[in-house]
C-alpha cells in the first residue's frame, strides 16, 4: 500500500503558489513583507483519497485534518500526523490539527478561527506563545478562509528534545490587520552622522532581545553604548506610530534609532540600505526601554538598528524603512497538550569538524533536514555550505540555516525546501567534506 501511495504522489502536480508557501525553510531577513490574500488550492481527489489511508485510523473522520492536507504538499501531508486538541478563549477557537517532529524539530500545524467576528484576517501573526521544551520559534500563514474566519498557520520550533515526548503548545496574543509601509527615508545621513553623538549605557543582560549578525558579539561585551534617545528626530510621511529618534555613529557603526510611540508591542519594522545596483545590506537590533530619568530599561519602547560602517556607503546608499502597524492585538489563552509524533527515520554518524568558534562532533538527517551538533561558540556569520546528492544523481543545496548555543552546546539546522526520503541520499557534502549514511 505504501508503494501505491508513493506512487499515486509522484502523479500529482503540485500548483507552484502551493508548493511555495508549504515550504520548510524558515523566513528570512523580511519576512515581514506585505502578505498577499492567500488563495485556498484544492489537490486533486485522488491526493486527499491518498493521504487518508496513509495518516493512520479515523482520519476519514476528522475534517479539519482533512482540510490541512489540501493545504500542504502532498509529500509533507504524508509525514503529518493528526492531533486535533482545541482550546476556546476570548470567542476564539484555536486547534493543533497535525503535527511532526526529529529529534530537534517540530513542525506544527494550527488553526485559529473567530467564532463571534472578524478580529482575524490574513495578516495574523502569533505574538506570545510557547512549546514545551523547544528555544526558538518561527510561525507563518500558509491559509485564510474568509468564509468561515480561519486562519492556518505552521509553527516550527527548534532546540529541544521533542521528539515522542509529551508537550503543551500555548498561545497568549495575537496580531492581525497589519498595514505595511515600505518607503525611502528622505534625510542627509551623512550630515546627520558628522557630529559625535550623545550616547547611554545599556546592559545587553536587561533587554528583551535582538538579532542580526552583530547580535553575539553585543551580547558578549555585556554594557554597550546606545544613542541618546530624541536627539535627532525624522518622522516620515504617513507614519503615526513611529519616529526615527537619533542617528550617529558609534564604535565605527551606523546607529539608527527608532522610537515606537504607541505601546511598542503591536508595531515593528526595519532599515536596510539598497545601493544603485539593488543589492540590500540589512542591521542587527537590540531592544530596550528607558526610565524617567532617561536611563535605559527592559522594554521595546526604542529600536536600535546597527550597521557595520565598513557596508555601506552614507553617501550614495539609499536608505529605507520597512514599516508594520497592527489594528488589532488579541489576547487570551489557548493552551492544547498532546503527544508529539515522529518523523521515526533519522540516521546519526560521528562528524568531528573545526568551524572557527566551534567544533563538531556528530550529524544527523531526517527527513526534514540535516542537523550539526558540537561545542563551542556558535557564530552567526558562519557561511557553512550543505549538499545532499540522491541516489538518482540529483543534487540539493541547503542554504537555510538556523542555530544556536546553550551551556557551549551547539546546534545548527539546515532546512531543505521540502521533506525527503532519506532512504534515497546517497551522500550528504558539509563543507567540501562527503559523508556517507547508507554503506
Amino acid at each position: 500500500m505504501k508503494n501505491n501511495i508513493k506512487e499515486e504522489l509522484e502523479r500529482i502536480e503540485v500548483p507552484d503558489e502551493l508548493s511555495e508557501r508549504s515550504k520548510l525553510g524558515i523566513l528570512q531577513a523580511k519576512s515581514e513583507k506585505p502578505k498577499r490574500k492567500l488563495k485556498k488550492v484544492a489537490l486533486a481527489l485522488v491526493a486527499s483519497t491518498v493521504i487518508l489511508f496513509s495518516a493512520g485510523l479515523g482520519t476519514a473522520h476528522i475534517p479539519s485534518f482533512n482540510n490541512l492536507v489540501s493545504n500542504v504538499n502532498p509529500e509533507l501531508a504524508l509525514m503529518l500526523q493528526p492531533i486535533e486538541k482545541s482550546s476556546e478563549s476570548n470567542g476564539i477557537k484555536a486547534e493543533v490539527v497535525g503535527a511532526m517532529s526529529d529529534n530537534e524539530m517540530a513542525v506544527i500545524y494550527i488553526t485559529l478561527q473567530d467564532l463571534t467576528g472578524s478580529r482575524i484576517d490574513e495578516t495574523l501573526d502569533i505574538y506570545d506563545y510557547s512549546l514545551t521544551g523547544a528555544q526558538m520559534f518561527n510561525s507563518q500563514i500558509i491559509d485564510f478562509d474568509e468564509v468561515t474566519n480561519t486562519a492556518t498557520l505552521r509553527i516550527q520550533a527548534n532546540g529541544g528534545k521533542l521528539s515522542d515526548s509529551k508537550v503543551n503548545f500555548r498561545i497568549d496574543s495575537f496580531l492581525s490587520h497589519k498595514q505595511t509601509f515600505e518607503q525611502s527615508v528622505n534625510a542627509n545621513i551623512s550630515e546627520l552622522t558628522s557630529i559625535v553623538p550623545e550616547t547611554i549605557s545599556l546592559d545587553m543582560n536587561n533587554i528583551p532581545g535582538g538579532g542580526g549578525t552583530l547580535y553575539h558579539q553585543l551580547s558578549k561585551e555585556g554594557n554597550v553604548q546606545v544613542l541618546k534617545p530624541n536627539q535627532n528626530i525624522l518622522s516620515l510621511p504617513g507614519i503615526d506610530f513611529m519616529h526615527i529618534s537619533n542617528v550617529g555613529i558609534i564604535n565605527n557603526r551606523l546607529h539608527i534609532q527608532a522610537n515606537w510611540t504607541k505601546n511598542g508591542m503591536e508595531d515593528h519594522g526595519n532599515f536596510y540600505f539598497i545601493d544603485k545596483n539593488g543589492n540590500e545590506v540589512h542591521p542587527s537590533n537590540i531592544y530596550f526601554g528607558t526610565d524617567d530619568s532617561g536611563a535605559t530599561n527592559y522594554g521595546r519602547e526604542f529600536t536600535e538598528y546597527i550597521f557595520s560602517i565598513d557596508n555601506i556607503n552614507l553617501e550614495n546608499d539609499k536608505l529605507m524603512g520597512y514599516l508594520v502597524s497592527s489594528e488589532k492585538f488579541i489576547t487570551g489563552s489557548w493552551s492544547t497538550t498532546f503527544r508529539m509524533p515522529t518523523t521515526e527515520e533519522e540516521k546519526s554518524i560521528e562528524f568531528n569538524q573545526e568551524f572557527g568558534t566551534w567544533t563538531s562532533d556528530t550529524v544527523s538527517i531526517s527527513p526534514l533536514g540535516i542537523t550539526i551538533y558540537g561545542n563551542g561558540d556558535f557564530n552567526h556569520s558562519s557561511n557553512i555550505e550543505v549538499n545532499v546528492t540522491m541516489t538518482d544523481g540529483l543534487s540539493h543545496t541547503f542554504d537555510l540555516i538556523r542555530g544556536f548555543s546553550k551551556n557551549d552546546k551547539i546546534t545548527v539546522k539546515f532546512l531543505p525546501n521540502r521533506v525527503f526520503d532519506i532512504s534515497k541520499i546517497k551522500s550528504v557534502n558539509i563543507d567540501g567534506i562527503d559523508i556517507f549514511f547508507n554503506q
